[in-house]
């Protein structure tokens, strides 16, 4: 396989490995990027060689990219940030996405009428259809906070009162992109139910998918499909060069037109990395034919990563960016060991594919935890069904009565993710153990043996029993900064408590636990991170019943949540105190709020718990709400309000019994509150925190 790549190609390959390198170390500590850079300068000087002096310069060059990363993110928590009412004037870097939670990013440029290039802030309630690209000047209240949304670090959060101006950009290239992701948007605006995948495969936009969907592509080993990469870049320079032909006859004013072609792609995508990865792939090649370079696909790919990498240090840990260079690496690997084998229509999108997902495999495992086995194949069979389905979806915006072939191949490429979904998902272990059995199959003396052994691991791993609990069990699903608490029943019953704050976490979460159906959902209030979640939960037809407290007014999120509870048939409850449901084997009771209070918080559903084990859930309710409850001692009490300082002391050493569960995550508002942590301290609670372990399962036994 070496043997078929050029030595100006492995050079290339090499300066990207060590320029990889030189960056991680770079960005991690400046002491060992020094350390790092000296020792290859030092092995160049010694022992030279035209590999040497390539992977010592391209370290030490990588190593000074990363400490610049690393100082960029420094300057950042550093930077003075004004803390108040503010006027801001900029450029929208980032709109407004579902994935972002509303936020949308600025570039300022202004403070107050001063000029002002401090770091880039985070924007709330400015209109979300503001496209990228476009100068605004905001008035409204600032506040200093680090978070990251998306790819993007931000300094503070600016919560928008009122935009004195907008204008929308008249760079003509990116005039052009925000007009075709517009176009893209407005033909698959989600009148159809496939329309968000379309969207998705097109410009990488899934706001529009339902989590549950997102989640199936992603178990099934499809999710790459709609972080649009080099398929999707080389159909859109095919198109565009047809465009252009009439204007771009002459073969540089063709690579001119290329290279504007794809920086109008880089638009509409949003500057994905993967789109990034392979933008600058087809520039490459591009640029070397205009000065008589010719450049093969691994070069291509060497000097792309090298060149993005010395602009931008980052990208070196970025999941779509490792993602995408780890799949080109894969196909072009696999499209090599595919020649000369015939018939080629089958081993070439075979050993393509099959490349890729090997590729890949490591860091999905690191991230995801698992490696769902029926990847390779679920990709086969969709491969042609993409390619059909964002070709006709490009057509659809110009034809729009084309569209509805679009939403076919959509629907069966969702289907196919269904099914595969259902598959193995490999752990660390089970994936080494499949690596080797493959080997096994690979291997020409025992194919037979190997084939034998794939078969009796499947059948184990299909057969392998279910995960359900064998008793009352409560489960407080790590969904982030929010709560989300999940009771379950031998008997197949789930009942959810809140659902955190965003709709792919928890059908994650509940998909980790073996739920499909819930016999009952309950929201305690309306905050985001507990109903945030659920909207699209209760709109799936997999909630049977829906529980809101009484006296919480129903607007924002928890009006949301009723309108899709409605249209999708689930009966609705406002409970107060007194309300109770049952199950086999433990039994919920409301026990407030019994009346109206003026805290949202304090009007949160508190209930109580019974099996043989009892449990006390108060969502968010405060000391006022608290001081109303019954005398309780539970065996398990999930911390009410994430361990919050609303809490009365008192009455939590009054009431917590052997285990306090607090459920959190990363967030600006210093939960838990060290004195709650303090008093559990002193009464020598057990104490479990979701942020530290994980999903947290506590089985509560049989109701008695």
């Amino acid at each position: 396989m070496i043997g078929s790549i050029s030595v100006p190609a492995r050079w290339c390959l090499l300066a990207a490995a060590s320029t990889w390198l030189g960056v991680v170390v770079g960005f991690s500590s400046a002491w060992m990027g020094g350390a790092l850079s000296l020792m290859f300068i030092l092995t160049a000087v010694f022992r030279p060689g035209t590999v040497v002096v390539i992977a010592a310069g391209f370290v030490v060059v990588g190593v000074l990219s990363g400490l610049v990363a690393g100082e960029r993110r420094d300057a950042i928590h550093r930077a003075w940030v004004p803390e108040g009412r503010v006027v801001v004037s900029g450029q929208v870097a980032e709109e407004a996405s579902g994935t972002s939670y509303g936020r949308a990013v600025l570039q300022p440029q202004t403070l107050d009428g001063a000029p002002w290039h401090g770091p880039r802030i985070a924007v709330t309630g400015m209109d979300p259809a503001t496209p990228a690209g476009t100068a605004v000047t905001l008035s409204g209240t600032m506040r200093p906070r680090v978070a990251r949304v998306r790819d993007e670090i931000v300094a503070a959060t600016l919560r928008v009162d009122e935009a004195l101006s907008v204008e929308v950009s008249r760079n003509p290239v990116v005039w052009m992109g925000n007009t075709i992701r517009d176009r893209v948007t407005a033909v698959y605006g989600g009148d159809r139910r496939t329309d968000g995948l379309v969207r998705g495969l097109l410009i990488g936009d899934t706001d529009l998918l339902p989590a549950s969907e997102e989640e199936d592509l992603r178990r099934a080993g499809l999710a790459h499909y709609v972080a649009v990469s080099g398929s999707n870049v080389a159909m859109f320079l095919a198109a565009w060069w047809f465009m252009t032909a009439p204007i771009a006859v002459r073969p540089k004013l063709r690579v001119v037109g290329g290279m504007v072609g794809l920086a109008v792609f880089a638009v509409v995508t949003r500057w994905e990395p993967s789109v990034i990865r392979a933008s600058i792939m087809a520039a490459v090649p591009l640029v070397g034919g205009l000065v008589g370079i010719p450049f093969d696909p691994w070069m291509a790919l060497g000097t792309a990563v090298t060149l993005l990498l010395l602009v931008s240090g980052h990208l070196a840990f970025s999941v779509g960016f490792q993602l995408s260079v780890a799949a080109t690496g894969g196909v072009l690997v696999g499209i090599a060991m595919a020649k000369g084998r015939r018939p080629g229509w089958l081993y070439m999108p075979l050993f393509a594919t099959m490349g890729a997902q090997l590729a890949v495999a490591p860091v999905i495992l690191v991230v995801f935890g698992v490696i769902p086995l029926l990847a390779p194949v679920a990709n086969l069979v969709v491969g042609p069904v993409v390619a059909f389905t964002t070709a006709v979806g490009g057509v659809g915006i110009i034809l729009p009565f084309v569209a509805p072939l679009a939403d076919r191949g959509a629907a069966l490429i969702l289907f196919v993710g269904r099914i595969a979904a259902q598959g193995p998902q490999l752990g660390a272990l089970a994936a080494v153990g499949t690596a080797l059995v493959g080997s096994v199959v690979a291997w020409r003396g025992t194919r037979a043996l190997g084939i034998a052994v794939v078969a009796v691991a499947a059948m184990v791993a299909l057969s392998a029993p279910s995960s359900w609990p064998t008793e009352a069990t409560l489960v407080v699903l790590d969904v982030g900064q929010g709560d989300a608490i999940l009771l379950q029943d031998p008997s197949g019953v789930a009942v959810l408590v809140d659902g955190g704050p965003d709709p792919r976490t928890l059908d994650r979460a509940l998909r980790r636990n073996g739920v499909r159906r819930l016999a009952l959902v309950v929201v305690t209030h309306g905050d985001l991170d507990h109903v945030g979640g659920v909207v699209e939960l209760l709109g799936s037809g997999r909630v049977e019943e829906f529980w809101i407290p009484e006296f919480v007014s129903e607007e924002g999120l928890l009006a949301e949540a009723v309108e899709a509870a409605g249209m999708a048939g689930v009966t609705i409850r406002r409970v107060v105190a007194g309300d109770r449901f049952t199950a086999a084997s433990f039994r919920i009771d409301v026990i407030s709020p019994a009346r109206r209070y003026l805290s949202d918080n304090d009007g949160s559903v508190v209930m109580w718990v019974t099996a043989a084990r009892t449990a006390l859930l108060a969502g968010d309710a405060e000391a006022v709400a608290q001081a109303d409850l019954p005398p309780l001692r539970p065996d398990v009490m999930v911390v009410p309000h994430h361990g919050s300082g609303t809490t009365d002391r008192r009455w939590l050493v009054d009431t917590v019994g052997d285990m306090a569960i607090l459920s959190y995550g990363e967030n600006r508002y210093g939960h838990p509150n060290p004195e709650i942590l303090a008093v559990l301290d002193d009464e020598h609670v057990e104490v479990r925190h979701t942020h530290l372990e994980g999903d947290i399962a506590v089985p509560l036994g049989r109701a008695p």
